[in-house]
């Protein structure tokens, strides 16, 4: 069968519908006379045509991904974890790629949803909230209410039906498709709904999926891990943002997984409190967060009508936008089944690239309304609010978006390999930290050499560096497979105690506030708050790496992961000999790896894996071996032989 090639140069592709002098970096001068009214209409609706495009790549994208998990084909292709596989040749998170899957998936069984997404009178966040609840039988009544809703109404709708399902056992127990009003099912929430709506009962079981939907459709920022999210903010000298790292690192070895910073940062909290002898001063200016006020309940009953009353316009134009995709990327989607493992790869990356192509006229035109505050004009109290309602997309990924865009906007040589797709996303960010002026060439041609486990690595490394350094430097990439070792500081070298650096994390309320108390309670009377860190982070790295270690000095040469490139895992680490002892291998350390154990039992021993060399850093890798072609990445080290594959 042949395979359809989505070819980007090709002049009559319709993606580039924004025109060129929009895209353009705006002059302040030119910011200042902007007549905001009319920069807003113009702004407005090529976003409109953007996100409608977006969706319909998503869709391509998600039916492809949809095949891709059903057949778990990331394990053929070498790859142990969806994470690790989407991270590295999609540029995606798992996430994401999961999320796409479940609404192609939900919209299969659900054909009028399917019918009104196609034509636009749904968008990809009300389908992917409305595939959570709805089912064949309720789908019609599920689409007149939210039909002409506001989103967070529906999301309103749609916790109110989820909290009926907890509260009133029969209701989630009822036959499918007996649709009760809200004034039948529990009185107490009659104001839940507007008159004459009929809400069909919670479907049984589909408790998890409602709250899984809503936390993905939720504005970002606002709730994390099920609470209220604030960030903690520490102001220090550039010395101490390399301890933190290193802190980090060591909770998730003492994890056995990747942690989240806010989840490191709530292990290093608790080992620091647990410890018996503290200062117990609390600083003066550390205080214990509040957690923000709660949201006042959302109205069911709000339309888009609401908007359209609070802004600078008589009328907001509200109709379906269809923006079509070209030939051969919704071609992409067709006879998914007769594909292999390597033929959905290409078909995945081939759809990625055209979203790419999309996400980032959206980020450039995002920023300018967000800069410019053009979504008040609106009605929008928001942007947030603007990019659900009027867009139709998560704020998690516009939010993504505006990020990459501001730190390519610094970089035309960033934003060039990221405009043209030849770094992703996840890439781009990546490096953004140690891009400067005189090496951002290097480090452009490095995210596009190694695997994105080792570049995060050489970041970080890079950071260690410049941050040691008496004044900050602009640090080149290692040399390929060198070790990544930090020279120590000189014993009797002056600490700078100049407040140059910020450590930042982001987390759940009650995460950041056993933070503060912990710095809180190692901190030092009369002296600056950020002593408390430092104390706290000698504490806990002391007493974790007094934990009993494994016994084996090649798990620890290997930094307790993983050896196969791309792998993240850190949990069930296993000895593997690249030459088996039954075929005569030694027990010597160049013939040994760290494999986890699903690489091990089965990557490596299925065949879809394979090793020679010496370890650690002289081993040539091959990842999704296969019998009748090439294998799908070939690499020395974690370096890539054949540099296409980690674009």
């Amino acid at each position: 069968m042949g395979e359809a090639v989505f070819d980007a140069s090709t002049p009559s592709t319709p993606f580039e519908i924004v025109p060129g002098e929009l895209l353009a970096r705006p002059h302040r001068d030119e910011l200042r006379r902007l007549d905001r009214a009319d920069a807003a209409l113009v702004v407005d609706g090529y976003l409109r045509r953007l996100s409608s495009q977006e969706a319909r790549c998503r869709r391509v994208l998600g039916t492809l991904a949809s095949d891709f998990l059903r057949r778990r084909a990331h394990h053929t292709l070498g790859f142990v974890r969806v994470d690790d596989y989407a991270r590295e040749r999609l540029g995606l998170s798992g996430r994401e790629l999961q999320s796409a899957a479940c609404v192609i998936d939900g919209l299969r069984g659900l054909p009028a949803l399917a019918a009104a997404f196609d034509e636009g009178t749904l968008s990809w966040t009300q389908a992917r909230l409305l595939i959570a609840i709805a089912r064949p039988e309720t789908e019609a009544a599920w689409l007149a209410i939210a039909r002409d809703r506001t989103v967070r109404a529906l999301e309103t709708v749609l916790r109110d039906a989820r909290r009926r399902g907890q509260v009133d056992d029969p209701v989630a127990a009822l036959v499918p498709g007996s649709a009760l009003s809200l004034t039948e099912v529990a009185p107490s929430v009659a104001v839940a709904a507007p008159p004459q709506a009929i809400v069909p009962p919670l479907p049984p079981g589909a408790g998890l999926a409602v709250d899984t939907a809503l936390d993905e459709c939720a504005e970002s920022g606002r709730t994390m891990d099920g609470e209220a999210a604030v960030t903690f903010r520490l102001r220090c000298p550039r010395w101490v943002p390399p301890l933190w790292r290193d802190a980090v690192e060591l909770a998730r070895r003492v994890a056995g997984e990747s942690l989240a910073p806010w989840r490191a940062a709530e292990a290093i909290a608790a080992e620091g409190l647990s410890a018996p002898t503290q200062h117990g001063a609390v600083a003066p200016d550390i205080e214990v967060p509040r957690p923000p006020p709660l949201r006042a309940a959302g109205n069911p009953d709000e339309t888009r009508a609401a908007f359209t009353a609070r802004s600078a316009f008589d009328t907001i134009d509200w109709s379906c936008v269809v923006e079509a995709v070209p030939q051969d990327v919704d071609r992409l989607a067709d006879d998914v089944a007769a594909c292999d493992p390597h033929a959905l790869d290409r078909r995945m990356r081939a759809a990625v690239h055209a979203l790419h192509r999309v996400d980032w006229q959206l980020g450039r035109l995002l920023r300018l309304i967000l800069d410019c505050r053009l979504y008040v004009l609106f009605g929008f109290a928001s942007w947030s609010t603007y990019v659900r309602e009027r867009l139709g997309i998560s704020t998690r990924t516009a939010g993504l978006l505006v990020a990459i865009e501001r730190k390519t906007w610094a970089s035309p040589a960033l934003m060039e390999a990221y405009r043209s797709g030849t770094l992703s996303t996840v890439r781009a960010l990546t490096i953004a930290p140690v891009v400067g002026d005189r090496d951002r060439d290097a480090w452009i041609e490095r995210a596009s050499e190694v695997t994105l486990r080792r570049l995060a690595d050489e970041v970080a490394w890079a950071l260690d560096v410049r941050d040691a350094a008496p004044s900050p430097i602009a640090v080149a990439p290692p040399t390929h497979g060198v070790p990544l070792v930090v020279s120590p500081r000189q014993m009797r070298a002056p600490l700078d105690e100049e407040l140059t650096a910020e450590i930042i994390v982001r987390g759940p309320a009650t995460v950041v506030a056993l933070l503060r108390a912990a710095i809180a309670a190692f901190h030092p009377p009369l002296t600056p708050a950020w002593t408390g860190l430092v104390d706290l982070l000698a504490h806990v790295k002391g007493e974790w790496q007094r934990l009993p270690r494994h016994r084996d000095p090649v798990f620890a040469r290997d930094g307790w992961r993983c050896s196969v490139p791309a792998c993240n895992s850190r949990r069930n680490l296993q000895d593997h000999h690249i030459i088996f002892r039954s075929r005569g291998g030694t027990n010597a350390r160049t013939n040994r790896l760290t494999l986890c154990a699903g690489h091990h039992l089965h990557g490596i021993h299925d065949g879809w894996v394979r090793a020679r060399g010496k370890a650690p850093a002289g081993i040539w890798w091959e990842l999704g071996v296969r019998g009748d072609g090439p294998p799908l990445l070939r690499l020395v080290g974690e370096q890539y032989d054949d540099c296409s594959g980690s674009k």
